[in-house]
């Protein structure tokens, strides 16, 4: 019995240890605070979306295991009430888990759109207490899709070129 109850503990203890910790950091804005606010942006429910939002990514990835990466999770909300994400993180994602984060940040409720697109990126480590030291997100198809652009630096027109149908 003894021996069971021990080797049920070591196999607790080892599962523990290779699941994938997920953290989060402080978050960006792409656009400014009156944009925001013309967007209707209400920043209580914000909050709560956005710490949904990281308990749930969190819940999804803590049985996997993964190699250590840091970087953005990058979250864009239409008025319509669709979501899209992209990963900014160094080293890449798996696919199979871009997909899986993918997925469950689009079974969370968004936060209320009044119009337009709301665009914001959360630092996010995975395995990992050290988070990127990039300012701004970039995922990796990002400067290409500017370049085709009338204004490289529109957000909105950004993530509209490139949005997952």
């Amino acid at each position: 019995m003894m021996r069971l109850l021990l080797a049920t503990m070591l196999f607790c203890f080892t599962t523990l240890t290779q699941a994938a910790d997920t953290r989060f950091d402080s978050i960006y804005f792409f656009q400014s605070q009156a944009e925001l606010e013309k967007k209707g942006i209400n920043i209580e429910s914000f909050g709560r979306y956005t710490r949904v939002l990281q308990t749930q990514i969190y819940r999804a990835l803590k049985k996997v295991k993964m190699p250590q990466s840091a970087g953005y999770l990058v979250v864009a909300v239409r008025s319509d009430g669709e979501v899209a994400t992209w990963l900014d993180m160094s080293p890449a994602v798996h696919e199979h888990y871009d997909n899986q984060i993918y997925e469950t940040v689009k079974k969370i409720n968004p936060v209320d759109v009044r119009s337009g697109i709301l665009v914001f990126g959360i630092k996010m480590a995975i395995d990992t207490a050290v988070h990127t030291q990039k300012a701004v997100p970039e995922p990796p198809d990002w400067p290409e899709a500017r370049k085709k652009l009338n204004d490289p630096g529109n957000i909105e027109e950004l993530v509209l070129s490139l949005w997952p149908e």
